[in-house]
Order: structure tokens, then sequence, then C-alpha cells
């Protein structure tokens, strides 16, 4: 089963503000909906655990991180493999940003692609909820790189 998500947003950063915080694992990991953790490995790539529900199907989620792209200030690009409960799955995820009138617009895009028994089990269920994680993740995203923005939408 293949996912494919892509958007864009816009900051009040500039690219170089916001390609520092994409392009780091340690602030971008922990944006990710259900954060656990993360452990920054001597290769580089970091061990990040997300909790993982699908309707009663309950887990963690461990992933293999790594900035597989990094082109200050104009692209960063992840790749990831993991596993939750007997199942795999590879993920890619970049960005790639362009100055534009008072910040950064943020171009997103990735590829989610998952096999195993919870395919099997959850199939049907497994693309809502990996689409309205991906929307939190970007909300989280542009709250952290707007907080000013982020404090009026909850206000």
């Amino acid at each position: 089963m293949a996912i494919l998500f892509e958007g864009e947003f816009e900051v009040p950063r500039s690219c170089e503000e916001t390609f520092a915080f994409l392009a780091d694992t340690q602030k971008f990991a922990p944006c990710l909906p259900t954060f656990e953790s993360l452990e920054m490995e001597e290769d580089g790539t970091a061990t990040v655990k997300i909790k993982i529900g699908i309707g009663k199907i309950r887990g963690i989620a461990t992933i293999n991180l790594e900035l597989e792209e990094s082109e200050s200030p104009v692209r960063a690009q992840y790749s990831g493999k993991g596993s939750v409960m007997g199942s795999a799955f590879n993920l890619v995820s970049g960005f790639d940003l362009e100055e534009i009138d008072g910040g950064t617009l943020v171009k997103w895009r990735g590829e989610l692609k998952m096999f195993g028994k919870l395919v099997a089990l959850a199939g049907g269920l497994i693309k809502p909820i990996a689409k309205k994680d991906i929307k939190r993740l970007i909300e989280a995203l542009q709250a952290a790189l707007d907080p000013e923005q982020a404090e009026q939408a909850s206000g």
C-alpha cells in the first residue's frame, strides 16, 4: 500500500531559518503527531518512536530516519525505514523552500509504502489515519515556524 501526500504553506521566516529547522531532526521529529521519543545514532541517523492507533489496534512505530538530502537553504529530504506491529514501511519526505515576500514558501511532499500484517488487518483504515496525521504534522510544523500565527489561531 502506497500513500502519496503533498502541499505547501507559507511562514514569515527566512529560507535560512526555515531550512535550519526542517533539516534538524532534533527540531523536526518532535512535531510528528503522537511523538514518543528520539535517539540520535552515531551514524547521524535518528531512531524515532511514535504511537500508532488504528481502530482498536495500538502500538509503537520505530523509524530509522535519515536526512538524505540537504541543500541549504532550499531543500531537505528525509528517508526512513520502520516497523510497527509486524509490518514494515518505507518513507520519503521532502521540503523545497522558496523565498517569497515576507518569508518562505514551503512545498512538501512524501510517500509512505507499507506492507505486512497491519495492512492485511487494517488496510482500509490506514490511509485516512495517515492523511489525518500528516495534516497534524504540517500544522505542527507551521506552528513551530510561526508561533505568532499559531497563538492567534488558538486564541
